[in-house]
C-alpha cells in the first residue's frame, strides 16, 4: 500500500458530547498502531506523535486521554520497535490509569511484494482512585436525598490502586494495494481490580483491520494530481460486552486528504452511531489530520426531545464513547 512515511504525527482532539452534541474523532486509519502494534513495522517507517482526547460531560468536568507513541524501524535487520504511553484520567472521581507498552515487530517477505509483520508486546499498567472523591453507602440518606460529607467506611481513608503486566500479539499482511490485520490484547487477563478482596480479570480484546487502496490516476492523466488515490479502511473490535465498528473512506490528492468516517459503539443494550468527516495535509514530514463527528440527532432522539432527557442521554453517550476509545488506546 502507498502510505507516506511520517516522522511526526500531531493530533489534538476535544470531545463535547453534551454541550455541543458533537465530537472530534480519532482518525483510526492514520493511526493503525493504536489497534495493531505491527503497524510500527509498516514500510520500514519511523514515526512519533501525540494524541489528546478530552470529553466534557457536564459542561465542567472532563475525561482526558493522552496518548504518545514512537516507532523505530531497523530495515537492515528486518525488525522494528514500538513504544506507546497512555494516560486516562477522570478527575471528578480521582480515577487515573497509566499504561506503557513495548512492542517488537519482525518483517517477513511472503513473496516479491507481500509482507507479514508478526508482533508481540508487553505492557505495564497502573490504576488508582482517590477515595476522597467517592460517595459511600453510609453517606446517602435515601429518604431526604442528603449526602453526608464524611463516611465511617474503612475504605474511605484508603486510596485504592492496582498494578499488573499486559501481554498481547498482532499481525499484519500487506502489499501495495491491501492490508489485513489481527490483534489480540490482554492475553494474560491480568487482575485490574481496585478492591484487593475481589478479582477483576481484564477482558481480552480481539480486533480485525482491513484496508484497500485504488489508484485513480494510474495512467498519469493531467486532469488529476499524479498521486490520486481512493482509500477504504474498516475495523472491528470486541472487548467483553463492548463492541466497536469503524469505517473510513478517503480521497487522497498528493499531500491533501479528505474523507468521511462512520463509528458504531455497542455496549449491552446501547448502540450509538457517529458519522463525521476528516481532512488533513502533509507538510514536509509532519502530518496534520483532524476528524469531526456529529451525534446531536442521536442524543436528541434518546432524550425524547426533553431537555433533561437530552442531558442524561448525552452523559450516557459520553461514557459509552469513553469505553470505546479505551478499547483502542488500552
Amino acid at each position: 500500500m502507498r502510505f507516506k512515511i511520517y516522522s511526526i504525527v500531531m493530533m489534538f482532539q476535544i470531545f463535547g458530547l453534551i454541550s455541543h452534541a458533537q465530537g472530534i474523532l480519532t482518525n483510526e486509519s492514520h493511526n493503525i498502531q493504536i489497534l495493531n502494534p505491527s503497524y510500527y513495522g509498516f514500510n520500514n517507517q519511523t514515526t512519533a506523535g501525540v494524541i489528546y482526547n478530552s470529553i466534557n460531560y457536564d459542561g465542567i468536568q472532563n475525561i482526558d486521554t493522552k496518548y504518545g507513541f514512537t516507532g523505530v524501524s531497523f530495515s537492515d535487520l528486518n525488525f522494528a520497535i514500538g513504544l506507546d504511553v497512555v494516560s486516562h484520567q477522570v478527575e471528578e472521581f480521582g480515577l487515573l490509569e497509566n499504561q506503557i507498552n513495548l512492542s517488537y515487530i519482525y518483517k517477513m517477505s511472503l513473496n516479491y511484494n507481500t509482507y507479514f509483520l508478526p508482533s508481540l508486546y508487553i505492557g505495564f499498567l497502573n490504576r488508582s482512585i482517590k477515595s476522597e472523591n467517592l460517595v459511600f453507602e453510609d453517606q446517602l440518606n435515601l429518604l431526604t436525598g442528603f449526602i453526608a460529607s464524611s463516611s465511617i467506611d474503612p475504605a474511605a481513608n484508603l486510596d485504592q490502586s492496582a498494578t499488573g503486566f499486559d501481554v498481547g500479539a498482532s499481525g499484519i499482511i500487506y502489499n501495495e494495494n491491501y492490508l489485513l490485520g489481527l490483534t489480540i490484547k490482554h492475553i494474560n487477563q491480568a487482575n485490574i481490580s481496585l478492591n484487593q478482596e475481589v478479582e477483576e480479570p481484564r477482558d481480552m480484546s480481539i480486533s480485525l483491520q482491513a484496508a484497500y487502496e485504488f489508484d485513480l490516476n494510474k495512467y498519469n492523466r493531467s486532469a488529476l494530481p499524479r498521486n490520486t488515490y481512493l482509500f477504504f479502511y474498516v475495523s472491528a473490535n470486541k472487548q467483553g460486552e463492548l463492541m466497536r465498528f469503524y469505517a473510513n473512506q478517503e480521497l487522497q490528492l498528493n499531500s491533501f486528504v479528505i474523507g468521511i468516517n462512520q463509528k458504531v459503539t455497542s455496549l449491552e443494550a446501547f448502540n450509538f452511531t457517529n458519522i463525521g468527516f476528516n481532512t488533513g495535509i502533509a507538510v514536509g514530514n509532519i502530518d496534520f489530520n483532524v476528524g469531526y463527528g456529529f451525534t446531536a440527532i442521536i442524543v436528541a432522539f434518546l432524550g425524547r426531545l426533553n431537555p433533561i432527557g437530552i442531558l442524561f442521554a448525552g452523559l450516557v453517550m459520553a461514557l459509552t464513547y469513553v469505553g470505546g476509545e479505551l478499547t483502542q488506546f488500552m
